[in-house]
């Protein structure tokens, strides 16, 4: 079996941290692409009509997590989406950077170590509920031109979706459970919608992506599942400073081979 990796690394050894994760929403949610009357379902010719949320929705409401969480401890708090990524902080080295487009202009681009897969709902889509919504004036009362409709999917939904670490190490994976145990709001207008709830069902540490919700839904037999605290990882707090100091190392290499020192780069 796998292990942990000791530091992170530059080229991959082929060692994959699977956590199987159930998002229960506890309020209806509003989970949609471009367009504000359209709710996200897709139909599966074996599972039939399901509400999903895309991969794309999930890491990046995660990364904001791990962001925020790294900001707290001081770590690069000047770090932000989308073109002021530092491309050398724990964040940028989990989720990727393309130093190019940053405001940074560093001659490097970091691949994400998180990967992830599409968030399907256990049961069929056969609700949506629409809502309308009007604004009224606090002087006269009345009803102004704001009249919409609002389709969400309904509390209670539970979704199921696989979120995969790349070379994990144990700062790595620390920090990815951590703020994965605190997405508690998910879709668009999160501050009204949205409320979820994240349990993760255990860990999967193999030489390949194995676990899939889409094909445990289908009814195909699926790895079994080790206890999280079988990982021993240090706290989270713990591991964003020793992670910090482990990344610093690796892209000091980086930047070396591209030709251009980061501690200059700040210099300049």
């Amino acid at each position: 079996m796998p292990e942990l990796l000791k530091e992170p690394v530059e080229l991959s050894t082929g060692v994959y941290l699977q956590i199987p994760i159930r998002l229960i929403l506890l309020d209806d949610a509003i989970i949609r692409s471009n367009e504000a009357e359209e709710v996200l379902t897709f139909g599966y010719r074996s599972l039939g009509n399901r509400f999903i949320i895309p991969w794309r929705k999930i890491k990046g409401k995660l990364r904001r997590l791990v962001l925020e969480c790294q900001r707290g401890l001081g770590i690069e708090p000047d770090c932000s989406l989308k073109n002021d990524l530092c491309c050398k902080c724990p964040t940028c080295f989990l989720f990727g950077a393309t130093g190019e487009t940053s405001s940074t202009k560093v001659p490097y681009n970091i691949l994400s170590r998180v990967y992830g897969e599409t968030f399907i709902s256990e049961t069929t889509s056969e609700a949506i509920t629409p809502l309308t919504q009007n604004a009224v004036d606090e002087r006269t009362l009345k009803t102004g031109q704001a009249l919409m409709t609002i389709l969400t999917v309904p509390r209670e939904t539970v979704f199921r979706g696989v979120v995969t670490l790349k070379d994990p190490t144990p700062e790595m994976a620390a920090i990815l459970i951590h703020n994965l145990q605190r997405l508690s709001r998910i879709g668009a207008r999160s501050v009204e919608w949205g409320r979820a709830e994240t349990a993760i069902d255990g860990v999967r540490l193999s030489d390949r992506e194995e676990l899939s919700a889409f094909l445990a839904m289908s009814g195909r037999p699926q790895p079994a599942l080790d206890p999280l605290d079988i990982l021993k990882l240090p706290a989270y707090d713990t591991a964003y400073k020793t992670f910090q100091k482990q990344v610093q190392k690796v892209i000091e290499r980086v930047a070396r081979k591209a030709g251009k020192d980061p501690d200059e780069e700040e210099k300049e």
